[in-house]
């Protein structure tokens, strides 16, 4: 008489087991990675704030007309600031924050002049404060989130969205098609920094990936800066 031969059942109840506890470690391992990226973009942040100051500028309401007028004062202040500021003011950051408390009341006037022009009847107020910033990518440079000095201009209420940019060293871009961050910037920025922090801004995305032994077909990157 033949043998009769039999397979093993599989057991599909610890195969979901071992898949379970694979993907709660892979689900594991990218929040630790991408919880070690954050720390490291908000420490790089911290030491960055010193040097820059940004600019922030906030709409009255997310109205079209009130969308409009914010990047209309958005070009006139950063326009009038290019051409009053000289070149000693426009290359410290203290002396910029300076130049902006003394003409505080010009240039909220100035502002004003403009919305009442445009028929709005609300006015401007500028002040120097720090606030939080997400992540920002200019030309090749990333600009991490944190907490940074700040000159906002708050239209109206202020409750529409807002445009910034940095102020110093100066990364303000009016013109789309114009975006590269211009030579005496980066060497402003350079000088302040040491050189692995200036590198790093320049890609804020550790170059490192994670395998896991489970799934080695499957990898972890860092989450592209946000634009």
């Amino acid at each position: 008489m033949g043998q009769h031969q039999f397979t093993k059942p599989v057991d599909y109840t610890k195969q979901r087991q071992e898949l379970f506890i694979g993907l709660a470690c892979l689900l594991m391992a990218a929040l630790l990675f991408l919880a070690q990226v954050q720390t490291q973009r908000e420490g790089l942040a911290e030491r960055l704030s010193p040097s820059i100051l940004r600019f922030h500028i906030l709409a009255n309401s997310d109205s079209e007309n009130d969308q409009q007028i914010k990047l209309e004062i958005r070009s006139l202040v950063l326009d009038y600031l290019e051409k009053a500021m000289n070149p000693q003011t426009a290359s410290d950051k203290d002396a910029v924050i300076a130049y902006l408390k003394e003409n505080r009341p010009n240039i909220e006037q100035m502002i004003d002049n403009q919305l009442a022009k445009k028929g709005f009847d609300y006015s401007s107020r500028l002040e120097l404060t720090s606030c939080y910033f997400p992540t920002r990518v200019y030309d090749n440079l990333v600009i991490p989130c944190g907490t940074y000095d700040a000159a906002r201009i708050m239209l109206g209420k202020g409750e529409g969205h807002n445009w910034w940019c940095v102020l110093y060293p100066r990364f303000c871009f009016v013109d789309a098609a114009c975006s590269a961050v211009p030579e005496q910037s980066r060497n402003l920025l350079q000088d302040k920094l040491s050189q692995d922090d200036y590198l790093a801004l320049k890609d804020s995305r550790p170059d490192i990936q994670i395998r896991f032994f489970l799934f080695p077909t499957v990898t972890i990157t860092p989450p592209s800066p946000d634009r």
